[in-house]
């Protein structure tokens, strides 16, 4: 038993659609309550179990023998290996060639232990290649395809490092794929299907949907006409949805973004039957609450309330990031905008909750002196302003440091212009203000690259008067990272990678907001709350979480295993979040903490933690389970800093149950508390086996 785990012993429907709607008298909002996120391939596969083929275990046992620390993860409820990774180092050694040839070629030869066939690895498409500047490492992102058709979140992800070894592969690939599928014909139309996701989603429709002339290609894109149901236009598409090993079905797919733009819903309807498989949210919803950072929030800096804590931030701007400041957007000197409008963010106040900027925004004037008033003892809309000002400095701060650590264009961040260097342009972040659609809350659309995500930040309405949530850094920060880990995982076209019910999207953007508001005076053993501002808390309050952050057992009691039965998807992110601020802590105790978080490849703890997080969320699968994060984050640390950190974090993870031997099965977590051999005694060198 670890002395984490002693010391905390202490404490603590399927919807099936029968026809097309009626036509109905009126439109009306929806009225869908239910979980964010829905997928009936649960239900569907709630008694499966499959096991390894003798075929897979020989291929296991062959891979093994060069690879001693060889984890394999495998999906038993529907068949798949999901992971091969090594606990400590790379699955190969090193070669020469494009990491593309290099890692199809390692793919082909270990096809076997993924229990996949010749014919599955025959059509596919390269959606992404990310290469990470600050590690040499290549991350390369694959489709699925059957008969042109693209299988829905079927992706290969295969990791090679600048010496071509194979990192890491993860596969969500339907084995035996042509085997699965009765038909390519659907026997509903793209308006039948969008009539069925209406009725799912309980909104009554006046008319009933009109498809308009399908798309020349075996995808058949249809834009189909419906008032009343999405406030953009809904284009649907066939693809094939893995449900389980030798299971598949047609289907059309389409996005339905909300009139209330409260949700944009990514949706699979099953073209023969009209059943809504899939429904996932693409709009990350949460409840938190700037000043410079580190400052937290009003309640963090000298003078408190109502003094005016704010500092002036001079050209802040980073060269690399954004060569031409932040109010530019066509790549020439001197700015386009004097409002708060750049290359990586239009902030302005949404108060009357159109998604739309007012017809007068702030302006700072051709000096770009963007000072505006602020009295904290009044009403929020008397200072809007200034909170937008707030919201663009650190939806632009967070662009820049990010981009040292490999948010960059070819990652998928948010810009207008990428300059040349690769990746899709258009999508700058809409940040809103005092955005008028909610109350006690915030939230982030993270589309995919080239599409333009949207923030909204609302007002808090227990305090009087009003608190605004654009002034509280941690909700700002934890907002952008959702953006950030729905771009990094599973490459900047797939953002649908934070669905699964171990959600760690949550817990990885509580982390972020932590990580930024940290200070050098700092401890890990106090407890550090999320959004105690906005609910009108001193900064020791507790804030939106059960349990406040801190490596001391007797303010936080979490291990691995508290994620069972917690609220999806707060809760259950929240223990993760815990998980990677006691790795955070090992490391800045060891290495020290560093102010300078635009320096990624400093040596205190914290610019290596960060290094490692984002490097590690570009090795993470699609839909990962806790130790698929953290052996993301792991692999990034055995090709960083002489992969000096990796035994150091196993034993940090395994004091928090997160061990190489914690299991997640079923979605029911284990807690673990073994290191990987090689680090016990801890080792700290990399471990490089042969090539297999």
């Amino acid at each position: 038993m670890s002395p984490r785990h002693a010391r905390r012993c202490l404490f603590h429907a399927v919807a099936l659609i029968g026809g097309l709607l009626a036509p109905l008298a009126l439109a009306v909002a929806p009225t869908f309550q239910g979980e964010r996120h829905h997928d009936a391939r649960l239900a569907y596969n709630a008694r499966s179990h499959f096991g390894f083929t003798s075929t897979q275990r020989r291929a296991e046992a062959a891979l093994r023998q060069a690879v001693p620390e060889l984890r394999v993860e495998v999906d038993a409820s529907n068949g798949r290996v999901r992971s091969l990774v090594n606990l400590v180092g790379a699955l190969s050694g090193p070669a020469s060639g494009d990491a593309l040839a290099v890692g199809l070629d390692f793919v082909q030869r270990h096809r076997e232990v993924l229990g996949l066939e010749q014919s599955d690895l025959a059509n596919l498409e390269l959606t992404d290649r990310v290469y990470s500047r600050v590690s040499g490492a290549t991350h390369l992102y694959l489709r699925q395809r059957y008969q042109g058709l693209p299988v829905y979140n079927a992706q290969l992800q295969v990791n090679v490092d600048r010496e071509g070894r194979v990192l890491a592969v993860h596969s969500d690939f339907q084995p035996a794929l042509e085997s699965t599928l009765a038909s390519g014909e659907p026997e509903l139309g793209a308006a039948e299907a969008v009539a069925g996701a209406a009725k799912h989603l309980g909104v009554r429709l006046r008319e009933p949907p009109r498809a308009l002339e399908a798309q020349p290609g075996v995808a058949r894109r249809t834009r189909v006409e419906v008032e009343g149901l999405s406030s953009e236009p809904i284009d649907a598409s066939l693809a094939v949805l893995p449900l389980r090993r030798g299971a598949s079905r047609l289907v059309w797919r389409f996005q339905v973004h909300t009139l209330d733009s409260q949700h944009a819903y990514d949706l699979t309807v099953d073209a023969g039957t009209g059943e809504v498989w899939t429904r996932f949210d693409q709009v990350a919803g949460d409840s938190y609450r700037v000043y410079p950072r580190s400052a937290e929030s009003p309640l963090h800096v000298a003078p408190p309330p109502p003094s005016d804590g704010r500092a002036l931030v001079v050209n802040p701007a980073h060269p690399l990031a954004s060569p031409f400041g932040w109010h530019d957007t066509n790549g020439v000197a001197g700015p386009e905008y004097t409002t708060p409008r750049g290359n990586n963010v239009h902030a302005y106040e949404d108060r009357d909750g159109n998604d739309m900027p007012p017809a007068s925004e702030p302006n700072c004037g051709m000096g770009l002196a963007c000072d505006f008033a602020l009295d904290l003892t009044h009403a929020p809309s008397t200072y809007h302003p200034a909170a937008v000002v707030n919201l663009f400095y650190w939806n632009n701060l967070l662009h820049d440091v990010q981009y040292q650590y490999g948010f960059d264009e070819l990652a998928g961040n948010f810009q207008v212009n990428n300059h040349g260097r690769g990746g899709l342009g258009d999508d700058d972040v809409r940040a809103e203000a005092q955005d008028g659609g909610g109350t006690d809350n915030a939230n982030f659309l993270t589309p995919p690259d080239g599409y333009r995500p949207r923030m909204q930040l609302y007002l808090w309405t227990a305090p009087d008067p009003d608190k605004d949530g654009d002034l509280d850094s941690g909700i700002i920060v934890h907002e952008y990272g959702h953006g950030l880990s729905n771009r990094l995982i599973g490459g900047p076209s797939n953002v649908t990678c934070l669905t699964s019910r171990q959600q760690p999207g949550e817990g990885l953007s509580d982390f972020l907001a932590l990580v930024y508001t940290a200070r050098a005076t700092d401890t890990g053993t106090q407890g550090r709350g999320i959004g105690t501002y906005p609910l009108n808390q001193p900064s020791t309050g507790l804030g939106l979480r059960t349990q406040r952050y801190s490596t001391s057992s007797t303010i936080n009691t979490w291990t691995f295993e508290s994620s069972n039965g917690m609220a999806i998807p707060h809760g259950v992110g929240s223990v993760f979040a815990q998980a990677l601020w006691e790795v955070y802590w090992v490391l800045v105790t060891q290495w020290g903490f560093s102010d300078n978080l635009y320096e990624a490849t400093g040596t205190a703890g914290n610019q290596r933690m960060l290094l490692y997080f984002t490097e590690g969320l570009k090795r993470t699968p699609c839909n990962p389970t806790f130790p698929q994060v953290r052996d993301g984050i792991i692999s990034a640390a055995t090709t960083l800093h002489g992969g000096e950190d990796v035994c150091r974090m196993w034993t940090a993870f395994a004091a928090f149950g997160l061990g190489s031997n914690a299991t997640n099965i079923a979605g029911i977590a284990a807690n673990g508390f073994a290191v990987p051999p090689s680090c016990s005694p801890i080792m700290n060198r990399r471990q490089e086996p042969p090539t297999p």
